[in-house]
Parts: structure tokens; C-alpha cells; sequence
């Protein structure tokens, strides 16, 4: 059957071609991905000789030393982590619809070889042979795409400032033999379904003049969608009453579940949404716009297959964006809010307010308060294992007149030598409470029990854990201080700070109102959220935008003898290219309204499990990224349907209706 395989291969090139190109693309992407995660990971993290250190024993009585100093990776780890994740997920959505759809369109080729005596086992492994006679070449292909891409990769990684120090890629042995594997596994395992159901195709098939739709739900397509469909319910409804940080995985991985259920359930509801969606083309376009109807009405595999690239990327692109926009402007709503100071003081050089400026702050007559956390990186002990920690040196009584603080637990007063506060999500995670023993170590100081004496809710105004005063020595300084003022001042935040930067020194600080502070970080953090969201989106875009071509070439590979009977009957060149352009925007629009549901579950349930002290969590959109990528799908399926059209329309009518396909 090998020979058979590589014949058809060979015949149907065409329709293979999709395949080939999401395979290759597919294997490329994962390739690059891999090997930007591997050039973090050659990042030698060990400190210099000579930085501070500190030892702790965990509640096993495993000692661990912890040095300062150490390249943090672990954020531009994460974002190449999840970028690699949603490429993986995109890659096998496409190549096991492909495969799928590029065995649907032959149902009457595996009839003729059913009806010539070929036994179910036989089309099974011709069908297997197909797959790796495309797989093979596309998997080098993509391998060689990867190893010249990844260095650009990585450079242009660099280039956005996510990494602590300038990658350098390594070794691309290891990833391109990663990528050529998931490659090889996605073709198999996305052919496997397809591939029984080729081998229970009956001989009678061959009889089929019209390439209707035949048992488009089977059973696996049955249980798979459903259970899909009830593992993102679950997730999506979890994700609420899950907290912050559970909330965001559940959000992301139940939409993700939600789009695999939308496509794979599409033959069940698509024919009745597209013959609603078909109503104004029938009045508009009597001709054209019923044909295009009837064409996505019977046809619901094709009509699905074509639906799934839409509805996956936008459901990727969308949950992504929205859960992580959403997230930072929740994070910055609820640091406004919590403000109560008027200004901001920053060091005009240098990273660190020095003790001279706070104390000239304070001995203004119209300074009420001013907080300072001096923050510092420390060590703390766990029952199993030591980590390390963001802390500060602060005054909770005092960080309380700046901040909106509330006590959770415990009592709100200076911290005395011994004691530590902590906040509330640090509490939670690792299950303390007021009168608890925290261990914990200053680096290049020795190790130190502390009682808890108050668990705090301040969001990101409160750090993991708040060190007393003189805890640190010399390398505690603090880098902003919050400013509230007194009297009449508060009316007049903008002269009070005018007047503290002549007084303390232009040169020495700068001195801003919270609102105006507040909406600069703001602009500063969209640029970086907008960095990360481009690392993690704009590669699997392009593929998905690819595919689409791809699969919109599969299917009108096999329509030359509908499209030239239309012209036999009668139907003009004009009126089959207005079929073409409804039947391109009626599924692209379809794809992108059923991926704006699915997004707005996803989304809605992150958004409940999201807190802002005293108001409403904002639900943020990236409303510009979204409607270039809804646009650049619609385009490619209009450009790609009416030049596949195009193409057919130049071929004679009768010869079409008469060769063999």
C-alpha cells in the first residue's frame, strides 16, 4: 500500500499542499520556540564570587544557600512557555483538521478502492502512508525553516527587553529534534481518526454523484466535543470563586477547551446559524446568495473545516489578550484606588531616596505622612523548601495612612524586632496567620524566626512580607516614597509638588501627583503588556492565517465539477464569484462570532475572580489587535476563495465535468 500512498500523494497534490504547509509551519513554530526557551535556560545563573548569601533549613532539615544576585529568567521563561503552548495548541488544532478534511473530501475514492475488493485494513495503512509520505518532507522542511529562524528569533527577542540580559542561542540540535518528533506525532495522531473512519467507508460511496455530507458526527466526533464542551464549562464556571491567581489558568484552558467543542460540534448547530446568517444574501443576491447558502448548509464538514482555523486563533488570540489586559488594568485600578497620598517622590538620579530627602519631606508643615518600603530580596523557609521572597522594611501603621490597608488578621501597629507582617495572599499560599513562625534570612545576615503579627490586604501597596525597621542595614533604601498631605494642601497637589522639588532639589528628586504618576505607569506597563502579548501571539497568527489559505485551497481542489455545472446551467462568472465572496465572509464571520462567545465566557469568569478595592474590575480588550487579526482572516478568505474560484472558472466547463478528478 506504500506505493498506492505515495501515488496519491503524488495525484492529489493539491489537496495535500494544505497539509504540507500547516505541518511544515507548524513543526517551524514549535522549533523556534523551543529553541528561545533553551537559549534562557544556557543563561548562567550563578552569582558572581563575593555576593551575599544567607542558609536556611526547611522543616525537612535540608540545608539550602541562596546567593543575591542571580538572573531571574523566570518571567521571560513564562512568556515563552505560554507562547510555545499556544502555538502547540494551534499547530495540532490545524494539522488534525486538515488531515481530517483532506479524508472527508475523498469519500468516494476510498468507495472505489472498497468497491474493488480493498479490504478496511488496507485503506487504514494507505492512508497512514499518505500522511507520512507528506509528514516527512514537511517535518524537514519546517526543521530547516526553524534552525535559520531561530537565531532571528532570538536576536529580535532581545531587541523588546523582556530578558534580564541579552540571549544567545544555543544548541539547535535538541529543539529540532523536539520539533520533528511533535511533528511526526501530530501527523500520525491527527490521521489515526481519520483513517478508521476511511476504512469503514462503504463501496457504495463510489455511486455518489454530489459530494454531500455522510455521517459528519461520528461517535469519536460525539464523545471528544462533549467532553470538551463539559471540561470547559467546568473550568470557565470555576474560575470565579477560584481567586486571582487559579482563576487565570482555568480561564485560559477552559476557552481553549470551549473553541475545541465550538469546531468539533460545528456540523450539530453551524447549518442552522449560517441558514439565519443566509437570509439577508437570499434577498440581496437572489442567485448568488441562495447558492452560497445551500453550498455551507449541505456541505457542514467543509463548512466546519473552514469555520475551525477562524474560530481557534481568534479564541487563542482573544483569551490571551483579554485575561492578561484585564489582569494588569484590575491590578492597576486597585493600586489607584488603595492611594490615598497625593504625590509620588522618585529619585530624579540613581535607584534609591536617600534618609536626607525623607526627612526633608517630613518636616514639611503640610506633610501628613510619608511612606517609604525600602525593598529588599530575602530568603524564606518552607516545611520542604527555601525560596526567595520580595520583601520590605516599612511602618504598616504608616504605610496605612498612604494606602487603604486593611487588617485581616492580627493588629496594625510598628513592627518590632522579631515580628514580620505579611500580606494576605502570601498568608493563603502558605498558610499563615497572626502568632505563626515565619523563617526567613537577609542576605550576608544570619537566619531569623519571626512571629507574624498582622496578615494585611493591600494588593500590590502590601509586599509578600514587610521586615521591620533597621532590618537590611545600608542596602535597604527606598526607591519611592507616597506622600499625603495635610490641610488646605490637598486641594493643591500639583503647587505642593512644584514647591517640594524646589525645596528638596530638582536634582535630587521628582516630585508628581499619584493621578499623574499612576497614568504613566499605566502607559508604560501597556507598552510592556502589548510587548508580551505580540511574543506570544503574532507567530501563531501568521501560521493560523496561513492554514486558512491552506484549507480554503484543499476545498476548492475538489469543487471543479460544481462550479463548472453551475456554469453549464446557466449561472454567470460573475454570479459564482458573488457565491464565492458570501460563502468566504458568511463562514469567516461565523468563525469570528462564535469565537467572541467563547472568548466572553472565558473572559467574564476571569473577570469575576478578580477584586478592586471599592469598585467595579474593568474588563480590558485589545480591541486593535483583535480587529487587525478579524480583518487579515476575512481578507485571506475572500482573496483565497475568489483566486481558487478564478482559477476554476478559466478551465472549460466540459471538459472539468468529464476528466477525472
Amino acid at each position: 500500500m506504500w506505493r498506492i500512498s505515495l501515488l496519491s500523494v503524488r495525484h492529489y497534490w493539491a489537496l495535500f499542499v494544505g497539509t504540507f504547509v500547516a505541518l511544515a509551519l507548524g513543526v517551524a513554530l514549535v522549533g523556534v520556540s523551543a529553541s528561545a526557551l533553551m537559549s534562557t535556560w544556557s543563561v548562567p545563573t550563578s552569582p558572581q564570587t563575593g555576593n551575599a548569601s544567607v542558609t536556611l533549613t526547611d522543616g525537612t532539615g535540608t540545608a539550602h544557600t541562596l546567593t543575591s544576585g542571580d538572573v531571574d529568567m523566570g518571567g521571560v521563561q513564562s512568556v515563552l512557555a505560554m507562547a510555545g503552548v499556544v502555538s502547540a495548541f494551534v499547530t495540532v488544532f490545524v494539522v488534525a483538521g486538515t488531515c481530517a478534511f483532506g479524508i472527508a473530501l475523498r469519500r468516494r475514492d476510498m468507495g472505489l478502492l472498497r468497491l474493488i475488493g480493498t479490504g478496511g485494513g488496507q485503506v487504514r495503512r494507505m492512508v497512514l502512508g499518505e500522511s507520512l509520505a507528506v509528514a516527512v518532507p514537511a517535518v524537514l522542511t519546517g526543521c530547516a525553516v526553524a534552525a535559520v529562524a531561530a537565531p532571528v528569533a532570538v536576536e529580535a527577542l532581545n531587541g523588546t527587553g523582556l530578558a534580564p540580559v541579552d540571549l544567545r542561542p544555543g544548541p539547535s540540535l535538541g529543539p529540532l529534534l523536539f520539533a520533528a518528533g511533535s511533528g511526526l506525532s501530530m501527523a500520525v495522531f491527527g490521521t489515526l481518526a481519520a483513517s478508521r473512519r476511511a476504512a469503514r467507508v462503504r463501496p457504495s460511496e463510489a455511486l455518489r454523484e454530489a459530494d454531500l455530507d455522510a455521517r459528519t458526527m461520528t461517535a469519536g466526533r460525539w464523545v471528544t466535543g462533549l467532553l470538551t464542551l463539559v471540561t470547559g464549562v467546568v473550568m470557565v464556571a470555576l474560575a470565579p470563586g477560584a481567586g486571582a491567581e487559579a482563576a487565570t489558568p482555568l480561564a485560559l484552558f477552559g476557552t481553549m477547551a470551549l473553541a475545541v467543542a465550538a469546531t468539533l460540534l460545528g456540523p450539530v448547530y453551524l447549518p442552522l446559524l449560517l441558514r439565519l446568517a443566509a437570509l439577508p444574501l437570499r434577498w440581496a443576491d437572489p442567485v448568488a446568495g441562495r447558492l452560497a447558502a445551500e453550498s455551507v448548509r449541505t456541505s457542514r464538514r467543509r463548512t466546519a473545516s473552514l469555520v475551525g482555523p477562524v474560530l481557534a486563533i481568534l479564541s487563542v488570540v482573544g483569551a490571551f489578550t483579554t485575561v492578561l489586559s484585564t489582569t494588569g488594568a484590575a491590578t492597576e485600578a486597585d493600586d489607584r484606588a488603595r492611594t490615598v497620598a497625593q504625590l509620588i517622590v522618585e529619585p530624579a538620579r540613581g535607584d534609591a531616596l536617600s534618609a536626607d530627602v525623607l526627612t526633608a519631606l517630613r518636616a514639611d508643615p503640610r506633610v501628613a505622612a510619608v511612606s517609604a518600603p525600602a525593598e529588599l530580596e530575602v530568603a524564606v523557609a518552607g516545611p520542604h523548601s527555601v525560596w526567595k521572597e520580595q520583601a520590605a522594611v516599612a511602618d504598616p501603621a504608616t504605610l496605612a495612612r498612604t494606602h487603604r490597608i486593611s487588617v485581616v488578621d492580627g493588629s496594625l501597629a510598628p513592627l518590632r524586632p522579631g515580628t514580620v507582617a505579611v500580606s494576605r495572599e502570601f498568608a493563603d499560599w502558605y498558610g499563615h496567620h497572626a502568632g505563626s513562625k515565619v523563617t526567613y534570612g537577609v542576605y550576608g545576615g544570619r537566619p531569623v524566626q519571626a512571629r507574624v503579627a498582622a496578615v494585611l490586604d493591600g494588593g500590590s501597596a502590601v509586599p509578600p512580607v514587610l521586615l521591620p525597621s533597621g532590618t537590611g542595614g545600608a542596602s535597604a533604601a527606598p526607591s519611592r516614597a507616597s506622600v499625603l498631605l495635610d490641610g488646605k494642601a490637598v486641594d493643591s497637589p500639583r503647587t505642593v509638588a512644584a514647591e517640594l522639588t524646589a525645596r528638596v532639589g530638582a536634582e535630587r528628586v521628582r516630585v508628581v501627583p499619584s493621578a499623574e504618576w499612576f497614568s504613566e505607569e499605566a502607559t508604560d506597563q501597556d507598552r510592556l503588556n502589548r510587548l508580551v502579548l505580540g511574543v506570544l501571539t503574532v507567530p501563531s497568527s501568521l501560521y493560523a492565517l496561513i492554514a486558512v489559505a491552506g484549507t480554503l485551497v484543499m476545498s476548492y481542489s475538489r469543487r471543479g465539477s460544481e462550479i463548472a455545472g453551475m456554469r453549464m446551467l446557466g449561472v454567470s462568472v460573475a454570479q459564482v464569484r458573488r457565491m464565492a465572496l458570501w460563502e468566504a465572509l458568511s463562514t469567516s464571520v461565523l468563525g469570528v462570532l462564535v469565537a467572541a462567545g467563547v472568548v466572553a465566557a472565558g473572559a467574564r469568569a476571569h473577570q469575576g475572580a478578580l477584586t478592586v478595592f471599592g469598585a467595579e474590575v474593568p474588563l480590558s480588550v485589545e480591541w486593535g489587535m483583535l480587529a487587525t487579526l478579524t480583518a487579515a482572516c476575512v481578507l485571506v478568505g475572500v482573496v483565497v476563495s475568489l483566486a481558487a474560484t478564478g482559477r476554476l472558472l478559466r478551465q472549460a466547463g466540459v471538459k472539468m465535468v468529464a476528466s477525472r478528478q
